[in-house]
């Protein structure tokens, strides 16, 4: 082609035809010009296309960070909330003449406290590595710079909660508690499975199965007329209250921009319009409807359902007569082969999302157990949380076209 080119200027040169030569010359410009420009143009747009998927794998990857933040997020306010409820508990009884009977269920000697912070890897990655204007998305970049910060001063806030209030309390705790309250009895009755620990067994164990007496015994009775133990239980409430406080505002940012994220992806975006108009913000599988319709026909009738929920299931299976916690489980393990304990399935989130409708101060701690046990939860009350969770996951489910890559 070159030469073809090259030919034709020589001819023109030869036979003096100088104004041919300049068109021809000029037209060989515009064309490499042209070429030229072409060949920038398709750079740029590879280019561009390479930004928008390495933006895309970004947003997918903060997607996954955040989904899993929002898990653990929901689990530890359920937790904070739930402890608080305990000490709450334990607080009311220092205003009646006489101790409720379970009030032993709720007295605790002291143990760790747990401090969970949000997966902000991708997000700080981002914003230390200055790579941010991968995002083309202002408000996008914003957003997350705002959420790291966030979420770094409520981590701090709990921090704080836990050395004024958590620490003091513990240590009111183990002054006024030298030793357990429980009863010898109470020992004895679990001497068969205290045996068969593999340390009772290896002779490591500082107490003989069997014992006479509980040594430095606590008097439960006079723990209640101990203002150190009551200060300690405020400490322990407080902690727990506003670190629950602490977490659902983490989640609640967490919930945010997991919706804006879904709105930026190529492949989310019309579940992230979804979620924008939901109670929830939860994402939800088939799985997720097939587990709730088998929890749902393991619960036929009245006759099904087990109001004496002790977190066991083996007997629940043995009698096919289900608590709400042990139908779900057993739903689990046939759909997907396991239960997901820790954080629940969207499913098992789904359906605790709805029970709180229904919670009218029945739960204490432990939301299946404690609103399924409780005497005013119904059966029809049971169905209908069934049943509106199972619309809540089918409509998002026949409502959102998640886009192929």
């Amino acid at each position: 082609m070159i030469k073809f080119f090259r030919k034709i200027r020589y001819e023109l040169m030869e036979k003096n035809k100088t104004t041919k030569y300049l068109k021809y010359a000029i037209g060989e410009i515009i064309l490499v010009m042209i070429g030229i420009l072409l060949a920038l143009q398709v750079n740029e747009w590879n280019n561009e296309r390479n930004r928008k998927k390495a933006e895309q794998d970004v947003i997918e990857q903060l997607i996954a960070d955040l989904s899993k933040s929002q898990h653990e997020l929901e689990y530890m306010k359920r937790r904070t909330f739930g402890e608080a409820r305990v000490r709450a508990q334990v607080l009311r009884a220092f205003w009646k003449d006489e101790l409720p009977d379970d009030i032993r269920n709720y007295v605790w000697g002291g143990a760790g406290s747990t401090v969970y912070s949000p997966v902000l890897g991708t997000a700080q990655s981002l914003i230390n590595s200055g790579r941010m204007d991968i995002l083309s998305s202002k408000e996008l970049k914003n957003d997350i710079v705002a959420y790291v910060e966030f979420v770094g001063f409520k981590l701090k806030d709990i921090n704080r909660y836990e050395e004024t209030y958590y620490r003091k309390g513990v240590e009111l705790i183990r002054e006024v508690m030298p030793g357990p309250y429980e009863s010898k009895e109470y020992y004895n009755a679990r001497s068969e499975a205290y045996q068969n620990t593999s340390q009772y067994r290896e002779n490591l164990n500082g107490r003989p199965a069997v014992i006479d007496k509980v040594p430095f015994q606590t008097n439960l009775e006079r723990l209640f007329e101990n203002q150190k133990f009551s200060n300690a239980y405020s400490n322990l409430y407080l902690y727990h209250r506003n670190t629950g406080f602490k977490y659902e505002d983490i989640l609640d940012d967490t919930n945010a921009l997991l919706v804006k994220l879904y709105k930026a992806s190529n492949k989310y975006s019309d579940l992230g319009e979804q979620l924008d108009n939901s109670e929830h913000y939860l994402v939800f599988e088939p799985v997720d409807l097939e587990i709730l319709k088998r929890a749902d026909a393991l619960l036929s009738d009245a006759s099904k359902w087990n109001k004496n929920d002790d977190r066991e299931c083996n007997d629940d299976n043995t009698n096919e007569s289900y608590s709400l916690h042990c139908a779900l489980v057993k739903a689990s393990k046939e759909v997907i082969g396991e239960w997901d304990y820790e954080p629940y399935r969207p499913a098992i989130r789904m359906v605790l999302f709805t029970l709180k409708k229904y919670e009218n101060r029945r739960v204490v701690e432990r939301i299946f157990q404690d609103w399924n046990n409780h005497p005013d939860s119904t059966f029809e009350e049971l169905k209908q949380v069934l049943k509106e969770s199972m619309d809540a996951v089918e409509m998002q489910l026949n409502g959102v076209n998640v886009k192929a890559e």
